[in-house]
């Protein structure tokens, strides 16, 4: 803003809002930010001449932008409220004339990731950059108010319902937001809660807590909703929800099970979580894994699953789920419009209990898992340029070859993934010794079969020396991993060697991620 004031910019557009008309108020269902920003600006504007000693022009804009004072009670009638855990602070460090060491102090009762927390700093920060701005100047105080009130623009649109914003919103984003249906389900929650709006308040605070660290919220929902009663679409299912919820009875059950929910979700992105310590370690390396694969599809299918099967059998399940993220998805790169067809309707069979054990589970996934010819043809042919999936396979099939010899340790700070041909090419690795040209390099770089599983330290000593030195040094017959042994066969490593190797590595992939139900 402070740009478009110097280049004398006519106006201002800072995008619209979206209102829903509630009768004595409007409810602000989209772009809180932006106006709780430009009100915090004013305030920060009004206090500067209150400090300064200029009380008239400090009432005007208490007046005007934030309500009038009443005459007995001193209290200011409100024209702004934010939502309820906010408020206050709101009113406190905003409405009021808190000034910067009331604001810091304030500061000490909340954690950093706290939104009062982050509420608080906003307003130091906007602080700063305004004094910077003025620099004692009381003339570019008042330039920099009648710009924000004069030429900044907000467009305002008005609908029926929260439901109905959807359409706008979607139709107006430019910049990849998502409108939060988490916050427009707690404020349905909350309106039809009634009588019972404490008992609803403390579920979804559970909610909060479970959900801190999960980015974004409202996947979550989506997986919720999924794994208790099946797919919907992204843009319709806040109606839905909605549509389901109308009275305090019911408000109160579904937060019941919310809150169930978002701690098995937590759960299902925290490996470590306590959670999981009435399980075996294998479950949750499993669940570790399906983060990694990022397997969304697998979410609302462990939900269900974490209510209804044993602990046995969800360790079973899990394993398929694994299987098929690998085959699947990161070897065979399948269709995932086509595996949610499948994935979508487990849930709710698992819940009904025609579905009870992992091998249902996977007789329903058998028309889409792809047979080991499939897969050996596709690992023949991967190329991954994401390390840390490319060591959890060669992790995999070593753990697999070795047996319970040796694990290999996961940790990145301990085993490294070498490429024994480097990605930066250097006198010992030219097209005339690797039989690569330029245009194949980085295929080949990234083939699997290129891949080795070092001891770090090795790694660090190594670089980008010839294939014969890290024989010697770093693939040498001491080293403690069998794959990475196996590359001493070759003479050179060229293009024939690394294929080689990649169909070695595919033929221990099929016995590796295999499942054994009949």
């Amino acid at each position: 803003m402070v740009e478009a004031i110097e280049n004398k910019r006519g106006e201002y557009f800072i995008g619209p809002i979206v209102v829903k008309n509630s009768g004595d108020y409007l409810e602000l269902i989209d772009g809180q930010q932006r106006l709780t920003t430009s009100l915090i600006l004013i305030s920060i504007i009004r206090r500067m001449f209150r400090f300064s000693g200029d009380n008239e022009r400090a009432d005007w804009f208490r007046n005007k932008f934030f309500g009038e004072q009443d005459v007995m009670t001193l209290k200011t009638s409100e024209k702004f409220f934010m939502n309820e855990e906010n408020n206050d602070t709101f009113r406190t460090f905003v409405i009021a004339d808190a000034t910067k060491e009331q604001i810091k102090e304030g500061q000490k009762s909340y954690l950093k990731k706290n939104s009062n927390y982050l509420l608080l700093q906003s307003i130091l920060s906007l602080w700063d950059l305004v004094e910077n701005h003025i620099a004692s100047n009381e003339d570019k105080l008042l330039e920099l108010h009648n710009y924000l009130f004069e030429k900044v623009k907000i467009l305002v649109l008005s609908v029926q319902d929260e439901a109905d914003a959807y359409v706008i919103f979607e139709t107006l984003n430019d910049r990849g937001r998502s409108l939060d249906t988490m916050d427009l389900l707690k404020n349905h929650l909350f309106s039809k809660s009634k009588s019972y709006i404490n008992e609803v308040k403390e579920k979804w605070s559970l909610v909060k807590e479970n959900l801190l660290e999960i980015d974004p919220k409202n996947r979550f929902l989506s997986h919720f909703w999924s794994s208790h009663y099946g797919r919907s679409s992204k843009t319709g299912l806040f109606r839905i929800i909605r549509d389901q919820i109308s009275s305090a009875q019911e408000a109160v059950s579904f937060s019941n099970k919310i809150a169930i929910s978002s701690r098995i979700y937590s759960a299902l992105q925290n490996p470590s979580s306590s959670y999981w310590d009435v399980h075996e370690q294998e479950t949750r390396k499993h669940i570790l894994t399906l983060r990694l694969l990022d397997s969304q599809q697998s979410l609302p299918v462990l939900m269900a699953a974490s209510d209804k099967f044993e602990v046995n059998e969800f360790k079973k399940l899990s394993h398929v789920l694994v299987v098929m993220a690998v085959r699947y998805n990161l070897i065979c790169e399948g269709r995932t419009g086509v595996s949610s067809n499948y994935y979508s309707e487990i849930p709710k069979k698992i819940r009904s209990g025609e579905y009870s054990k992992s091998a249902h589970v996977f007789r329903h996934l058998k028309p889409i898992y792809p047979s080991d010819d499939e897969f050996r043809s596709s690992f023949i042919t991967k190329t991954l340029s994401d390390t840390k999936r490319a060591r959890y396979l060669l992790i995999e099939i070593e753990n697999r070859l070795s047996g319970e010899e040796k694990v290999v340790n996961s940790d990145p700070e301990k085993v490294n993934l070498e490429h024994v041909m480097p990605k930066n090419g250097n006198q010992f690795w030219t097209s005339e010794i690797t039989s690569i040209d330029n245009e194949s390099k980085s295929y080949y770089v990234n083939r699997l079969g290129n891949m080795a599983l070092v001891s770090k330290d090795k790694n660090k000593r190594i670089g980008s020396k010839s294939f014969e030195e890290k024989k010697e040094q770093l693939l040498s017959l001491q080293t403690e991993f069998k794959l990475t042994r196996s590359i001493l066969d070759a003479d050179i490593w060229d293009k024939k060697a690394i294929d080689a190797r990649q169909e070695l590595l595919a033929d221990e992939a099929v016995k590796t991620w295999a499942i054994e139900i009949v």
